[in-house]
């Protein structure tokens, strides 16, 4: 699976895309819990508030190279502790003429068809799981089908 991967970049940064904060909230519906929530998600840009990012390796380099838009988040990053996909995208702002590296391999990364096509099937999945919990109110569905 392309998202909750760990993905080595040629600079050196190794980083995962997670999806945790979705498999919570998919737990916690299961659980009776937080269902007003999966039904406000209604497009895969929703879905990126539910995205983390974890860098395994290389967090040094990324800080030096990122050091005028790191300093919300450079302690997390240095302790390999999940920081949001909004606030690591927001590292790669930059003038179209500068060299970015880091930035060129995530814009990769995160802007290809099969990015996208993993958050329509996350989409998908939630979508289905809120059209069973309507269907049966009584029965809360198995909603890990589709997560690996």
């Amino acid at each position: 699976m392309y998202i909750d991967k760990i993905h080595l970049l040629k600079t050196g940064v190794s980083l995962e895309i997670s999806t945790i904060a979705l498999r919570d909230l998919v737990s916690d519906v299961m659980a009776g819990q937080r269902i007003p929530e999966l039904a406000k998600i209604g497009s895969t840009i929703d879905l990126y508030d539910y995205l983390s990012v974890v860098v395994h390796k290389g967090a040094e380099g990324l800080i030096s190279r990122r050091h005028a838009w790191i300093d919300e988040i450079k302690s997390e990053l240095l302790a390999g502790r999940p920081v949001s996909y909004r606030s690591f995208d927001n590292l790669f702002w930059r003038s179209l003429d500068e060299e970015d590296p880091d930035g060129d391999e995530w814009y990769r990364l995160t802007s290809g068809e099969e990015f996208r096509s993993q958050m329509i099937c996350l989409l998908g999945i939630l979508r289905s799981a809120n059209r069973r919990l309507h269907q049966h109110a009584d029965v809360l569905p198995d909603l890990n089908i589709g997560w690996a």
